[in-house]
Order: C-alpha cells, then structure tokens, then sequence
C-alpha cells in the first residue's frame, strides 16, 4: 500500500550533493574552535581523570561528543524564525503493530541548516495494552556485544532500541547500571561514571521510572573498604571495583586507565584463594568467584588478606527497587522541564520518554549524520520529547548505535530507521518491548499531526 512506501528523500540530487559537502565542512568545524566542550556535553564535568575513561583518540568512550563512537556531531545554525509556524512535517507514516502499540515514521522539517530536515522514528506504547512486558536485552557477557535486531530477535522482542552509553573499543563494557529481570544486577557504579549527572530508566510494579540509580556494594567485613561498582569498565583511583562471571574475563590494567599500583584478589565461595600483586588479563572468571581489584591505598589494604580468609559482599541499589533497568548519561525532562542546554551540537539520538499519567511510554530514534537527516541536538531531543507527550524522559547512547528494530508496516520484522555508520554497530545492550499475545495484522493509520514541535518550549531551571 503506498501509506507504507519507503519514505522520499526530499531533496533533490544536486541539492543532496551540496549538503554533502556542507556537513563534512560542519564536521571539521566540529573539531576545532566551533563547539565548546560545554556546548558539546552540557557542561557536565569531565570524567577522564576519575574513571580513567578516554576522550578522544582511538579507543575508551568520548564523552565529549555525547555518544559512545566519539565522531564529531554536526554543528547547526541557529533555528530558523518560522514567524509563528510550525515546523512542516512530512512523509507521516502510522500503524498498530499489536493492540496498544503503534510505530510511526515522519519527517520533521524546520530548515534549520546545514540541513532542513530530521527523520524520526517512534514507538508508542500504551501502559495499560494487555500483554505488554518490557525487558533489558544484554549479551551472554557484559563485555560482549550485539546488533540492536539481535538483542531483538533472539529474545523475541516486539520492538528494541540500543540502550547504554558503553566503554567502546576497550572493555566495551556499560557504562551505567542495568538490571535484567532474571539475572539480576549486572553491573553498575556507585557514584556513575558523570557524576551528578547519569540517569536510569528502570521499572517496578508501579511501572516505569526515569531518575538516578547507585549501585552500593560492601565488604561485610571490611565495611570502611571503599568499593566504586560491580563489573564497570573504569575503577575509581583508591577504591575496590568488583568482577563476577557476567564480567566473563580479566581486562588487566584496563579497568585501571593503565596505573601499575594495583592487587587482584580472587574469591571462590566467598574465600579467598589468590592474591596477586599483578593484574591477570584473560583469565575466565567462574561461577561463585569473584575478583577484587584496588587501586593506590586499597591496593595495599587488600594485599593483608590471607588464603582462606572469608570475604562475604553485599549489595543494595539506591533510588528504586527495579526489576529492570537501563542507564543512559542523562535526563533530558524531569517534571516536564528540559534539564539540557546543548542547541549547537547535532547527533543521531535514541530517547526514551514517560507521559505526565505514566500510561504511555515514548521510544524515539532520531537519524543523523547524513545529507538527509542531520540529528538532533540536546535541546531540540528534550522539546520533540515534549511535544510528543512526555513529562520525563532519558537520553541513552547515540551516534552509529541508534537503531529502531520493531514490526514494520509490511508485518516482517527488521530496523525502520537508518543508523547513520551504514549498517548496524554492536552495542552493549538494548531496551525491548514485548507483546505476550497472538499478533494480529499491522493496521494502517490516518494520521492526525498535530506538528510535534511544542508551541511553548520548556525552560531550562537557572544555574544554581
């Protein structure tokens, strides 16, 4: 049916062409005087000298440019006076793909420069559809990484979108907290890898939540031993971090940004049977071991522990109890008021958003990088969110690891948006809709469009 065509390309040829060439300038740009490094992370404070975790160069996750590849965003003009209209939307494209749970797909015009026009691609689902179960989607091993249409696929997800920010092309790690449904906490940090900042989407019987989450472990009997997580890629420099078997293998002086003054302590059945004064890499890590690693001061403290000396941890998540969660590095709404101030910086980006009643949820995937969609800035994802509906809503990774995997309008199942390296990146874990139910047809429809650009933009909360 032609309401279900691919969706054109609205500029012609030679225009495309031009644009081309335009965003490879901006790109440039992007990497010299442009974007400041406030402008580029919303003045979050940098984190390369707590975690360990590299910006820039050739591996470790960039946090300045928002998303975990690290590729410099588009750098856009400033919006354009459209004198009291609203953007054009354009190519508006709906179906149901099960009872409660709908998928559109539109193009959002606005002309702001280099170029005019964003495509977006959104799941809606209903909070009380029937048969409708959310889950994270993680591989085998923490430290392993997946498409988005796998994590989808192999757990029969209706709909996924990629989920965490995650340590690329190192231990390619997570970065935040997450929580699967039947294994339980797999990893996480105490203070997050931007402090103040990080934020989870995570659910309990209440439904779903965007706010902080903090992952505390303990020594029980070292209870003034500082531990900064479980199974993270970066230990906080004169703490403990801890490694179980969803960790898989030994990083060596990875989880250490490379610093030599560091133990390893092994625990099996909550005793300890090796300590060493070197880091092993590559070394499996079992059921029912756990590995200690400190760094500086806590290196020291861990070497006085003896073979056979008991060792039993416990563990506790601040801020919720969830059945599951997801982190992202932060929120874009909270109570309905936009908590980010980048207007300068384009990227492909993936949110996920709550409504005021809590009875809708809100998966937006928004292509960038090319001649046809630039991506949105920070600003203009938290004002779509908005004007969508939602009261809250989180960021999660960006950049190449956008993807949409869900029922397309044909019924088969498959990506509907364009990630913007050419294919789909592993990532390290995604967000899935389920439907528990027989499916039936994809259902076309009519669309409405109200234009979802919010005629009153919310404000930021001034500095405090």
């Amino acid at each position: 049916m032609p309401v279900f065509s691919r969706r054109p390309v609205l500029t012609p040829p030679t225009r495309s062409r031009l644009l081309t060439a335009a965003t490879a300038g901006v790109l440039l740009a992007g990497l010299g005087v442009a974007p400041s490094m406030a402008d580029d992370r919303d003045g979050a404070p940098s984190t390369q000298a707590r975690d360990g975790l590299t910006s820039g160069g050739t591996s470790g996750y960039r946090g300045r440019n928002q998303t975990s590849d690290g590729k410099p965003g588009t750098l856009v003009g400033p919006p354009v006076n459209l004198r009291g209209k609203a953007a054009r939307v354009a190519n508006d494209v709906s179906y149901e793909i099960a009872p409660g749970i709908t998928v559109r797909e539109w193009d959002q015009v606005d002309g702001r420069q280099p170029v005019g026009q964003v495509r977006m691609n959104l799941v809606s689902v209903s909070l009380d559809a029937p048969n409708v179960t959310f889950g994270s989607l993680s591989p085998t091993y923490v430290t392993s990484r997946k498409k988005v249409s796998e994590f989808g696929a192999w757990n029969g997800a209706l709909a996924a979108v990629n989920g965490d920010f995650f340590d690329i092309g190192r231990t390619d790690a997570p970065l935040g907290i997450t929580v699967d449904r039947d294994r339980g906490t797999l990893g996480g940090s105490r203070d997050g890898w931007i402090p103040g900042v990080n934020s989870t989407l995570w659910f309990d019987a209440d439904g779903p939540h965007i706010s902080p989450l903090s992952l505390q472990y303990q020594l029980r009997q070292r209870k003034a031993w500082a531990i900064s997580g479980l199974n993270h890629p970066s230990i906080t420099p004169g703490e403990i971090g801890v490694y179980d078997s969803d960790w898989h293998r030994t990083e060596g002086y990875q989880v250490t940004a490379g610093k030599k003054r560091a133990r390893e302590v092994w625990l099996r059945k909550n005793r300890v049977v090796s300590n060493r004064p070197k880091l092993s890499s590559g070394k499996k890590i079992h059921k029912k071991e756990r590995v200690l690693i400190g760094t500086g001061p806590m290196a020291a403290k861990l070497k006085n522990l003896k073979k056979g000396k008991k060792l039993t941890l416990a563990q506790r998540l601040d801020g919720g109890k969830p059945t599951l969660a997801v982190s992202g590095d932060r929120p874009l709404l909270v109570n309905g008021v936009r908590t980010v101030i980048n207007n300068t910086i384009a990227h492909p980006r993936t949110a996920v958003g709550i409504d005021a009643d809590g009875r809708k949820l809100l998966i937006l995937v928004v292509d960038g990088r090319s001649a046809v969609s630039r991506g949105y800035t920070m600003v203009e994802l938290a004002d779509m969110m908005t004007a969508l509906g939602a009261e809250n809503a989180i960021n999660f990774d960006g950049g190449g690891s956008s993807a949409m995997y869900t029922r397309g309008a044909t019924g088969a199942m498959g990506l509907i948006n364009e990630p913007s390296d050419g294919n789909e990146r592993l990532v390290a874990n995604a967000f899935g809709v389920f439907y528990n139910g027989v499916l039936p047809p994809v259902v076309p429809i009519t669309p409405v469009t109200p234009t979802p650009t919010p005629t009153v933009p919310p404000t930021t909360p001034p500095p405090a």
